[in-house]
């Protein structure tokens, strides 16, 4: 826990519609992986509160790791601080707080799970059985080596991120025009639209930065010729795609259960259908595999998950190093997450937003602040990727790009 003050005025960082590059220095006192401070103590919790100039505002940043909590967790924990700080505020006796219970014992999870299974189909069981000599040595050194290295790796891909608006009219519109290519028992959902959009213009990039670097010299010429899966375009593309198990667990509810209970689940388009341009009609089959994927996890299927995950230790490491190999993207849908309601006392917050660089080919979808409206997507990828992306003239007219 930190606390600091700072020079920066809070109109300031309005004025600059709160960009990254507007917020005091230091703020994000750790960074997308859980690594060991200076002292060699790995802290699972990390929270700083920066005062604004005159007492404008204050920033909060908070931090805890998924070895703890998944994102319901999170903001479970974020609006129960909340609410304590509004009603010691008011100055209301401790006692008479109401209740409030966390469930974190893996076993209650466990206890939900069906009797019978369904078998996980083969791009999803690969993303979380393929293990190697990566995976085995990545799984036995100290967690204190492995994020030193893992945050090393990531730091030298110069991965940068973006946030983009998708106003609530727009997204509507676009939505509408691509439900006119499907059946009419076919109902998308905003997810459903962009997370086949993140799909198409992440997987368009990948392919063009891959095509550039092949032709980009002799060396490389030579190379993509000696080692032609290495700058060859993968004949598909894996959007892997979090779920969040609990409302597919019956008794299990948000956000009693405030451990981990997400898995992640993979859905495979050709790459042609992907790289051959984004238009309403072609956005239309890929929103539709990508209902047809959410639909499609239920008890059984996260039964057989956590059944396969757990013969082999191991494996938890298998998805860190699953993108070392293949062509893909893994988005995360926050939008139902309470990120708004935390009232300290004076208002809910006026933006929130994740960390400034993440780790690459990683999305996420959060609401925009309630007078705004709409979703705000954050994209994080290599600085070269990210460059072929914001040249995508349907994904920049399709949103509004913050910072």
């Amino acid at each position: 826990f930190l606390e600091s003050q700072s020079s920066v005025h809070f109109r300031d960082l309005h004025a600059a519609k709160f960009s990254w590059d507007a917020l005091p220095s230091g703020v994000a006192t750790v960074g997308a992986i859980t690594t060991a401070d200076a002292a060699g103590i790995i802290k699972l919790a990390n929270v700083h509160i920066v005062r604004l100039q005159d007492n404008s505002g204050i920033i909060v940043f908070i931090n805890i790791s998924h070895y703890l909590v998944d994102g319901v967790g999170l903001f479970g924990f974020v609006n129960r601080w909340a609410e304590i700080c509004r009603w010691k505020r008011r100055g209301s006796a401790a006692n008479d707080l109401p209740a409030c219970h966390y469930i974190f014992e893996r076993s209650s999870l466990l206890d939900k799970m069906p009797e019978d299974r369904k078998a996980l189909d083969d791009p999803t069981l690969e993303l979380i059985t393929t293990t190697g000599p990566l995976v085995r040595w990545l799984a036995w050194i100290s967690p204190k080596t492995r994020g030193m290295l893992l945050s090393k790796a990531f730091s030298l891909m110069s991965v940068v991120g973006h946030t983009f608006h998708f106003p609530t009219s727009r997204l509507a519109s676009l939505r509408a025009s691509v439900q006119g290519y499907l059946p009419s028992d076919v109902r998308l959902s905003d997810n459903d639209i962009l997370t086949a959009l993140l799909s198409m213009v992440i997987a368009q990039s990948q392919v063009e930065c891959k095509r550039d670097s092949a032709s980009a010299s002799y060396l490389s010429s030579l190379a993509s010729y000696l080692f032609p899966s290495m700058y060859a375009p993968d004949s598909s593309f894996v959007t892997q795609v979090v779920i969040d198990t609990r409302p597919r667990l019956k008794g299990l509810s948000a956000p009693a259960y405030a451990g981990n209970a997400i898995l992640t689940h993979c859905l495979v388009n050709s790459m042609e259908s992907l790289t051959s341009g984004i238009t309403e009609q072609s956005l239309a089959p890929i929103a539709k595999s990508v209902r047809q994927l959410v639909n499609g996890v239920d008890s059984q299927i996260i039964g057989q998950y956590v059944d396969t995950l757990h013969k082999d230790l191991l494996r938890f490491m298998c998805p860190a190093t699953y993108a070392f190999t293949k062509t893909t993207m893994l988005v995360s849908n926050q939008s139902r997450f309470p990120i708004y309601q935390a009232d300290f006392g004076d208002g809910i917050p006026t933006w929130v937003s994740s960390v400034r660089a993440f780790f690459p080919n990683f999305s996420s979808i959060m609401p925009a602040p309630p007078s705004t409206g709409g979703y705000v997507v954050y994209i994080s990828m290599t600085e070269r990727d990210m460059a072929k992306l914001l040249q995508n003239r349907f994904w920049m007219s399709a949103n509004d790009m913050l910072y």
